[in-house]
């Protein structure tokens, strides 16, 4: 990873090319002037005396292999110096969570804890419904990929796994304080699948970006006609459950102002508003507090303050 290099480290591997200048040197000569990035962080890059085929053989945003040496540039800053570059293949083997940000959380632990959420459903009309969402090899493998978001919570890979578990967590715990009240396996189901339509509404091959569905429609939607149409493939889902379960994603939100298509109107629409609002900001303090180590944060655009981020008992 690009944190762990020193001076003097001759490396071969794959790098998402940020930025790509093409400048002339005092002789005439075309040389690259790169910014090469991973899960890690970023790097500037040099290729002196560079042919036109090797400028024009890759863009910005693609993923690129290198072979060079770590040096450091006028500033003392470090920089990779290259001799050889090309883009990736499909036939190249690279983890793109080692390129883009990822959760912290093992992927494998939580797959393990998707299965065990998906066994505690009782109701067998709900069971039948994940079980044909995420028994497509492609959707699960969506599912536990894809980033929350670009850029407020959860927005690195395996971001939407970590996010519906953890909303799954807390209206469950909020559910509990209303015993004979709350339909539990509904609200469950609805909240690890609030956020479905995700899968849909970003790119991450090399960066974490909108779609053109994403951008047009947005995931409440997608997300809305992705189970919608999962629930008509079932030949006998009650109606009535598939209002309530509608309803859950189409008003996960809260309000209008926030993207919500509906207001919440049950209870379960309630108790999952608030989980997802609360596990976003807390996600938000989560990584400030890691990224940061300083006691408070830069103002906050989204959460409109600053961040106190020390802990109590420090």
């Amino acid at each position: 990873m690009l944190k762990e290099l020193e001076i003097g480290d001759k490396i071969t591997d794959f790098f998402v090319c940020s930025n790509k200048s093409v400048r002339v040197d005092r002789n005439g000569n075309k040389f690259l002037s790169l910014r090469l990035s991973d899960a890690s962080g970023n790097i500037g890059a040099i290729m002196w005396d560079v042919a036109d085929s090797v400028i024009d053989s890759f863009s910005q945003g693609d993923i690129i292999k290198v072979q060079g040496v770590v040096t450091s540039d006028n500033r003392g800053q470090m920089q990779l110096k290259l001799d050889r570059l090309r883009t990736a293949t499909e036939e190249d083997e690279f983890d793109l969570s080692s390129l883009l940000p990822a959760s912290q959380r093992s992927v494998e632990e939580m797959e393990a804890e998707l299965a065990q959420v998906r066994a505690g459903i009782g109701n067998p009309d709900l069971a039948a419904l994940l079980d044909l969402l995420f028994d497509d090899p492609v959707m699960y493998r969506a599912f536990c990929d894809s980033p929350a978001a670009k850029g407020f919570h959860h927005n690195y890979i395996h971001g939407l796994l970590e996010h519906s578990l953890s909303v799954c967590r807390v209206a469950d715990a909020a559910g509990a304080q209303y015993p004979g009240e709350v339909n539990r396996d509904l609200l469950v189901t609805g909240a690890l699948l609030h956020d479905i339509g995700k899968t849909a509404e970003f790119e991450y091959t090399t960066a974490i970006d909108y779609s053109d569905s994403g951008r047009l429609l947005g995931h409440i939607v997608l997300g809305e006609k992705m189970v919608a149409d999962a629930i008509h493939k079932l030949a006998s889902f009650p109606p009535e459950l598939e209002l309530q379960l509608l309803h859950l994603i189409l008003a996960h939100h809260g309000e209008y102002e926030y993207g919500s298509p509906r207001r919440p109107k049950t209870l379960e629409a309630f108790i999952l508003n608030h989980a997802d609002d609360i596990d976003a900001k807390a996600n938000v303090f989560v990584r400030m507090r890691t990224e940061t180590g300083e006691p408070w944060s830069e103002y906050n655009r989204v959460l409109e303050r600053f961040l106190y981020l020390r802990r109590s008992e420090e």
